[in-house]
């Protein structure tokens, strides 16, 4: 596996993560549909019956594990964007598959019905097991109904409905995360975590985002939108390592070429005096040093503290 210079590095086309968590009658499902070439694994009830005919999308209704992955296997490379509504119940069903398959997940199911603990962790690996394929392929969306998980100082904090230590884990996958709220009417998703609520900020995305009201005939394109704000930004990064990357690729190219001519301790320190005065960048300095290194090893040379000059190393028989 190739290791990669920050300046080697082009998330520009990278497919995103995205959780989003909310109250009934926010609008999660209205706005997982306005995401780019989308596919809704409906597993909340078809959720997708409460969204205006005008503006829903694709959607999978599946009984079980298995038809969800067969639907996935079909849909790579006709969509770009899977939004799963609702991240909860696909643990419902992942939580059944597991206790439906004892032959498969032993111990998984308890004696008297029921799901194990061990169960549980089985639960886990196949959700880390579907994400991670589903993030290869396409953007995801991440639906969440939304509880009152306990009182502090400030409030009420807002906590994903998840059962399972499946719950602790959905964050970690995720390149943002955010909760949809209404104040005053106006709909709103706050992307920087608070006392009231987790979020996950990134890419240029934080705080909170207002999401507008459609009019009639008003294209359903926030996800689109957003989506496409963070490729640019990410492209934007890019672009702003190029005349570093040029620079850097400059003075390597000058350093290799000086290293290579050393042949003798004599030429030791003229060339560090010449490495050090080039016009170094990004991680040039580091890599022409480690470069040295190697060639006076190669060489058998070594710095002599005492005499303050590079010689010949001495061999261990003499």
């Amino acid at each position: 596996m190739p290791i990669f210079e920050p300046q080697d590095m082009s998330f520009a086309n990278k497919f995103l993560t995205i959780i989003v968590q909310g109250a009934p009658g926010t609008g999660k499902t209205f706005l997982g549909c306005s995401a780019y070439k989308v596919l809704i694994l409906d597993f909340d009830n078809q959720g997708i019956s409460r969204v205006n005919k005008d503006y829903r999308k694709p959607a999978s209704f599946c009984k079980d594990f298995d038809e969800v992955k067969a639907d996935i296997e079909a849909a790579k490379g006709k969509y770009e964007t899977i939004v799963i509504d609702t991240g909860g119940a696909l643990v419902e069903m992942l939580k059944k598959y597991v206790v439906d398959h004892p032959k498969d997940f032993k111990g998984g199911a308890k004696s008297m019905g029921g799901i194990s603990l061990q169960g549980f962790g089985f639960v886990k690996q196949l959700w880390n097991d579907f994400i991670a394929d589903l993030r290869r392929n396409f953007n995801v969306v991440i639906l969440f109904h939304e509880s009152i998980e306990k009182n502090n100082d400030d409030g009420n904090f807002y906590q994903i409905v998840c059962e399972g230590s499946t719950r602790n884990t959905v964050y970690q996958s995720a390149d943002l995360a955010a909760r949809l709220f209404i104040n005053n009417g106006q709909r709103y998703l706050g992307f920087t975590p608070t006392e009231q609520y987790s979020a996950k900020a990134c890419y240029g995305i934080s705080g909170i985002i207002p999401v507008p009201e459609l009019k009639d005939g008003e294209p359903n394109d926030f996800l689109t939108k957003l989506f496409a704000k963070v490729h640019k930004n990410l492209e934007d990064e890019t672009k702003q390592l190029a005349p570093e990357k040029a620079k850097y690729d400059e003075t390597m190219v000058e350093a290799r070429k000086l290293i290579s001519m050393i042949e003798k301790p004599e030429d030791v320190s003229e060339c560090v005096k010449i490495i050090k005065q080039l016009d170094h960048a990004l991680t040039s300095e580091k890599e022409s040093t480690a470069l040295l290194k190697a060639r006076l090893a190669e060489l058998n040379i070594v710095w002599d503290k005492s005499a303050k000059a590079y010689k010949y190393a001495e061999s261990k028989g003499n």
